[in-house]
Order: C-alpha cells, then sequence, then structure tokens
C-alpha cells in the first residue's frame, strides 16, 4: 500500500512536528512506501489533498492527515469534493491527532500517540465507513462535508474571536485561557438571533438562538460532550439548540453545556435528523470543525454521507 501523507508542520503548536518525527523513522525502518507534502498557506490542506485525488485511485493509496482537526477537515474536503466532481470513489483517510482539541481522534477512536496512532492505520486491513456531515449553503451555492460538527452562534463568534487574536499576534496556538476570554467576551456582547429550523415535515422558530450545534459525534472544544448520544456510526445528526433566557439561565445553560448535558437539559432543544434546513434572518458566525465559514445570513441544508476511514480503532 502507497500511504501520501498531509502535514502541517504548526499544528498544535509544533505537536504535529513533533509527531512527524516520531513516526518518520518507523516508516523508513519498515521500509514502508510514502509521499509526504507540508501544507503551506491556509486551506492549502484541501489543495493537496484533491491533487492526489486527481492521480490516485481508491485502493491504491491511503492519505494520512498529520494535524489537528482543521487539518483533517481540509483534507477530507479534498479528496470527497474532489471524488465527487469525478464520479470516483473516494480515498480512505488515516488520522495522526496533534492538534489542541483532536475531537475527531476521541468520537473514532484514535490514539493521542502519534506512533500508536500510525500503528492503527498500518495493522487496518480494510476501511471503515463512518458518517459525516454534508452541507449546502443556498444564499452562495457552497458545500462542504464535516466530521465533528457545524455551529452557528455562540461556538462559531468564539471561533472567529480567537482567529482574529492569533492572526494580530501571529500565533498558530492559542490557550485555553484566551478561549476562555473570548468565550466571556462572546456571552456578554452576542445578541440572541431568530432561528428556524426543518427537520421532516416539521417546522420550529426559535426567536432568541444563541446556541446551534450540530453534532457528528459527542465531543466539541477538545473534549466537551455537546451531544454524547451522537455517532460515527449511527446514520444521522443531533442539533442541540439553546435560547437566552436572562444572565442566570444563560449561565446555567453554559454550565450544562461544559458539563456535556446541554442536550438533555430541559431548557435547550435537541433534534435527531438525517436531513435538516437552518435559516436566520441576521447575519450570524458559523463555523465547521472549528474552520470559519464566515458571519453571514444562514441557509443551510444538512445531511449524511458515508466516508472510509483506514484505521483500526482504539481498544
Amino acid at each position: 500500500m502507497n500511504y501520501s501523507i498531509i502535514l502541517n508542520r504548526h499544528a498544535g503548536n509544533g505537536n504535529a512536528e513533533k509527531a512527524w518525527s516520531s513516526i518518520k523513522p518507523v516508516l523508513d525502518q519498515q521500509q514502508i512506501d510514502y509521499h509526504m507534502e507540508t501544507t503551506k498557506y491556509p486551506n492549502h490542506g484541501e489543495y493537496l489533498a484533491s491533487q492526489i485525488a486527481q492521480s490516485h485511485n481508491a485502493g491504491s493509496t491511503i492519505v494520512i492527515a498529520i494535524g489537528g482537526d482543521g487539518t483533517l477537515h481540509q483534507v477530507v474536503n479534498g479528496l470527497m469534493k474532489t471524488a465527487k466532481r469525478l464520479n470516483k470513489e473516494p480515498l480512505a483517510v488515516g488520522y495522526i491527532p496533534a492538534g489542541t482539541g483532536n475531537d475527531f481522534a476521541r468520537g473514532y477512536g484514535i490514539s493521542m500517540h502519534p506512533q500508536r496512532a500510525l500503528n492503527q492505520i498500518l495493522t487496518a486491513d480494510a476501511p471503515q465507513k463512518i458518517n459525516i456531515g454534508h452541507y449546502h449553503e443556498a444564499i452562495r451555492g457552497e458545500e462542504g462535508y464535516f466530521l465533528n460538527n457545524l455551529g452557528i452562534g455562540f461556538d462559531a463568534a468564539i471561533v472567529s474571536r480567537a482567529n482574529t487574536f492569533k492572526a494580530h499576534h501571529k500565533k498558530n496556538h492559542i490557550g485555553r485561557f484566551t478561549y476562555l476570554q473570548k468565550a466571556i467576551g462572546v456571552i456578554y456582547d452576542q445578541e440572541p438571533f431568530t432561528l428556524m429550523i426543518q427537520s421532516g415535515r416539521e417546522r420550529f422558530i426559535f426567536p432568541k438562538a444563541y446556541i446551534a450545534i450540530t453534532s457528528n459525534h459527542p465531543f466539541i472544544g477538545g473534549g466537551f460532550k455537546v451531544a454524547p448520544n451522537a455517532s460515527l456510526k449511527k446514520p444521522s445528526l443531533e442539533l442541540v439548540v439553546a435560547e437566552r433566557k436572562g444572565w442566570p439561565m444563560t449561565i446555567w445553560q453554559l454550565l450544562q453545556l461544559a458539563r456535556g448535558k446541554l442536550d438533555q437539559s430541559k431548557f435547550a432543544h435537541h433534534f435527531q435528523s438525517d436531513n435538516l434546513h437552518i435559516t436566520t434572518t441576521s447575519l450570524e458566525f458559523s463555523q465547521t470543525d472549528g474552520e470559519e465559514i464566515g458571519n453571514r445570513f444562514i441557509d443551510l441544508t444538512l445531511d449524511i454521507s458515508q466516508y472510509p476511514i483506514w484505521q483500526t480503532i482504539e481498544k
């Protein structure tokens, strides 16, 4: 088997570079056939994956992403979009988690130790099909895929502020304290918005929404459980919506979110579906797998696709 490696050296404040230094001797010692490319600018991972997908067929090449959830997001989007355009089967992916959150690794069952994660790839003998989220954005005609979650409002605004902070301070990584600072700022500044959801034949309107997170597995933000019952094996997405009900209730909702119990709270709304339509009447921040979609009017259709992962599950 041939392996095409896409490395984001800067992911996890240099963790990905250390991970590569750890697994490269193993690959060389075992005389593994591989080719390695490194990302050099934002979204470069998607372009590199697209180039690999155009020149290789499923079954001959495994793509290994080394980096954080954002790196994996770019790689899968590049492979999936190209396969769809060329009417081909998508190339299978393996993952060496080396970011700050590594939520997909938790959701799937991938070791946080680089050499063990590599062993999970090298010992696999067949791809494991998982469900991933797919979205189509009607206003600009955009589409994409997400492995972890798609968020509108609160969590997306935190991502936007954190990315602005990194850009202004020329940092590739920020700590949890900075994220906490941005979260507090978002809680104080964010205005509630009108959110409309269609699930099946039912329609719902939430006039004061501020959290709307659609999840593909339980984890978000480095291990918080936003949807404990979600699973990569289930052919459905889990959507949790919370509305602003005054400061005491807002603080309580966020505590429930941090404890992984917001979806069970009577002060939140929970949906499980393989097809959702979400719209807003105002400009709102949105994100997929920690990658910004932007501040825009929302008109999203969400459904399920399948993707092959070439990696055994850690017991």
